[in-house]
């Protein structure tokens, strides 16, 4: 998914995110801090997502032997770029999109090693809002929801400041002592629509920001959660990506664990004692079990609970495992003969109140005649697009857009397409949070059981690429202070 964008509306050109930077557990500190270990230990980290490789590359430079096993046969995770499915080397990403300054951990690995970093510039062409058949351009655009006098004079930026930004400080953070609060509690216990009805917002508010980025999840994700994660994005500015792709971040990860990494290895069995973990593994046609002194779990509790676990974890913990969700999440790739839209005088980025939602070009900053529109949507529509075939999804798409842009029936080569809730080893998006519970799942996700650790953008209130670096330097710091 993207990194931004949860809130603000689509910018000019590809600056489709706007700018989390409360972690569940740690500070965003220069992961270079993590000492050396006194003992060398044998660790296994289930995961070649960003946050297993984080950890694993932390312990591996700390000393100690580790192994990462990965099911897939590449590395990643969510973060995965397509290229062999379109033209003249074009690619576009099929997980975490972009990164802003406030990704203080993941911009130390990049620079680390070394990897091109391409800003999200600006230009002259517009976005556009798609709402109700019309295009509506972005600068000023005239609701057709019934605002009342007031709402329409504070625009979509001065509603957001008015019922959220005065609750930043009273709510409090996870990391915090004595955490939650009452007014967190409070805040955990309504729906985000419940509770700008109860502060007063119209129902054309309620449509307004049903637009945003899993704003169709409004009716039924937590307040807390959402304003968990709203205090990183008002900071994180600077939008960017990787130059060539964001799958050369974990491939260079991989690259420096080496022969550590195995790919193909899918672990279906986890139990511990004092001494030790043991990881039933299956690998080809072969099922070995694995012991370490330590094992980090950086996989989706979606994928997890498919595995079995042995009695040694706590009922919290179980019970976090069984109950997190995650939210349904499409992209859908549409090839493009001709970039016509910038022709037109438009960027390709539009939001819109179709199933669909979302449609920008990734390509932006690749050359070449052809390129890309990209379409992405959240929750009920996601769900919905991810129980048709990957043929129908493409033609569900080629619709949508085409009643935004009629020219793309006539400049459409062919598509592809990638949902979440589908992928064997994801199974779903980010981790999302219902009424009540913020304050009952959460403050389990990434605890300690044993010696088994927990990282992962799910363990961290920032559900992005920094959320999981971050976690994955926290689970190093614990292995390295325990053994």
């Amino acid at each position: 998914m993207m990194d931004g964008g949860r809130r603000t509306f689509l910018k000019q050109t590809l600056a489709v995110a706007a700018a989390t930077a409360l972690s569940s557990r740690v500070t965003s500190e220069n992961a270079a801090a993590i000492p050396s270990a006194h003992q060398s230990r044998r660790i296994v980290v289930v995961g070649a997502g960003l946050a297993g490789l984080t950890a694993a590359y932390e312990l591996m430079k700390a000393g100690h032997d580790v192994t990462v096993l990965e099911a897939r046969l590449r590395p990643g995770g969510r973060v995965h770029t397509l290229r062999d499915v379109f033209s003249d080397g074009l690619y576009a990403e099929a997980g975490a999109f972009d990164f802003g300054s406030a990704c203080t951990n993941l911009l130390h690995y990049i620079r680390l090693f070394n990897l091109p970093i391409q800003p999200l510039a600006t230009d002259t062409l517009q976005d556009v809002y798609f709402v109700q058949g019309r295009l509506l351009k972005a600068a000023a655009p005239e609701w057709p929801y019934p605002l009342s006098p007031e709402e329409r004079r504070l625009g979509i930026d001065g509603l957001w400041k008015k019922y959220f930004a005065p609750l930043n400080e009273k709510m409090g953070a996870p990391r915090d002592r004595g955490w939650p609060s009452t007014t967190a509690r409070e805040l955990d216990g309504v729906t985000v629509n419940e509770y700008l009805r109860s502060r007063g917002a119209s129902q054309g508010v309620i449509a307004l920001f049903a637009l945003t980025f899993f704003g169709e999840g409004f009716d039924s994700e937590s307040m807390l959660a959402d304003l968990s994660w709203q205090q990183f994005f008002d900071r994180d500015v600077g939008l960017m990506t990787v130059r060539g792709g964001n799958d050369q971040l974990p491939k260079a990860f991989a690259s420096a664990l080496g022969s550590r990494v195995r790919y193909g290895a899918a672990v279906h069995r986890i139990a511990q004692n004092e001494d030790a973990v043991t990881l039933g593994v299956r690998s080809g046609g072969t099922v070995e079990e694995i012991r370490a002194d330590r094992a980090v779990i950086a996989i989706p509790f979606s994928v997890l609970r498919q595995t079995e676990l042995a009695g040694s974890f706590s009922p919290p913990k179980r019970a976090a495992i069984a109950n997190l969700r995650y939210v349904s999440l499409v992209h859908t790739y549409l090839q493009s003969r001709t970039r016509f839209w910038r022709q037109q005088g438009y960027s390709g980025a539009v939001t819109t109140d179709l199933p669909v939602h979302l449609i920008f070009e990734p390509t932006f900053a690749q050359g070449g005649e052809r390129a890309i529109l990209e379409t992405e949507n959240s929750g009920p529509t996601a769900l919905a697009a991810s129980a048709l075939t990957p043929d129908q999804r493409v033609q569900w798409a080629l619709e949508h857009v085409s009643r935004v842009f009629p020219a793309m029936r006539e400049n459409f080569e062919g598509g592809t397409s990638v949902a979440w809730d589908s992928e064997q080893w994801s199974m779903g998006g980010t981790a999302t949070y219902g009424p009540g519970e913020m304050t009952t799942i959460f403050p389990h996700v990434a605890t300690v059981e044993g010696r088994v650790h927990f990282a992962g953008e799910h363990t961290s209130t920032i559900f992005t690429m920094e959320g999981a670096t971050e976690s994955g330097i926290r689970v190093a710091r614990e292995i390295n202070s325990a053994a």
